[in-house]
């Protein structure tokens, strides 16, 4: 459990991951309901004093994710989305340096009808000397509802800085064998591409192709473990990044309150 490791702050008693990545020997992590970073060394170890907080709180209800670039040297914080002047719903990414303090904010000109079904994921990557910023859509084909439920239709927007705002200047179509019904996180590795649903609880990785912005192949579909039944253990998956070759680093979202004891038991952690 993340409270084991790090203490909720101040007037919350929850820690809803809802993103990680790996750094040096740190993951960071960040959360729905808090509007700051934390840091949890790699040894997970209980007693040690190296984890806490990253950075200082900043007003609102929190990230849906974040990315680091090693060229930039810049963290990128997802705000799902927010009320824009011309009246949509738009993501907000805001950036902070190596050190945790905060730089910058931009608009994404890539509009949702709904606050709360916007971008989920994201994942900085570099090609030919470009930075971009993967934006991983929560609903199929972008949509909120039933219609973004409707598994087929899961879409990556492909981010190119252009001034004082996040451009997208390509899509990238997962293949339509992906029956997931929402998609929560999206990690690169090398040319590598994983991303996870929290509602049917599996992972997706596939062989991504540069420049055209599409994915090569069908990519392989695994099921995070089930109960003898086949019941979900893993409820609320929400952030996911490549550790190696073989394996990652996950987080996990507050579970709703009717949901079973095996899904609260794995809330909350990393």
């Amino acid at each position: 459990k993340l409270s084991d490791l790090i203490q909720p702050p101040r007037g919350s008693a929850v820690l809803e991951a809802s993103g990680v990545i790996q750094k040096d020997d740190f993951y960071y992590i960040v959360f729905d309901n808090i509007r700051r970073i934390a840091r949890v060394h790699v040894d997970l170890n209980l007693e040690s004093r190296a984890h806490g907080w990253f950075g200082v709180m900043r007003h609102g209800e929190g990230y849906e994710d974040l990315a680091y670039s090693p060229h930039t040297r810049r963290f990128y914080l997802l705000i799902e989305a927010e009320k824009h002047p011309d009246g949509t719903y738009k993501a907000l990414i805001d950036e902070c340096d190596e050190e945790g303090k905060y730089q910058r904010r931009r608009w994404v000109d890539f509009a949702f009808k709904k606050r709360n079904t916007g971008f989920e994921g994201l994942a900085a990557v570099r090609w030919k000397d470009c930075d971009y910023l993967l934006a991983m859509c929560q609903g199929n084909r972008g949509k909120a509802g039933k219609k973004g439920k409707k598994p087929g239709g899961g879409r990556i927007q492909v981010l190119k800085r252009a001034g004082t705002i996040w451009e997208p200047i390509a899509c990238i179509d997962l293949p339509k064998s992906v029956e997931f019904e929402d998609y929560s996180a999206v990690s690169v590795r090398g040319n590598q591409v994983a991303v996870i649903s929290q509602q049917t609880s599996q992972l997706w990785i596939g062989t991504l192709k540069f420049g055209d912005w599409t994915v090569r192949d069908e990519g392989v579909v695994y099921d995070f473990p089930r109960t003898p039944k086949g019941n979900l253990k893993y409820c609320s998956l929400e952030g996911l990044c490549w550790l190696s070759a073989r394996s990652f680093v996950l987080v996990s979202h507050l579970a709703r309150q009717d949901a079973a004891k095996r899904c609260r038991k794995r809330d909350q952690s990393l």
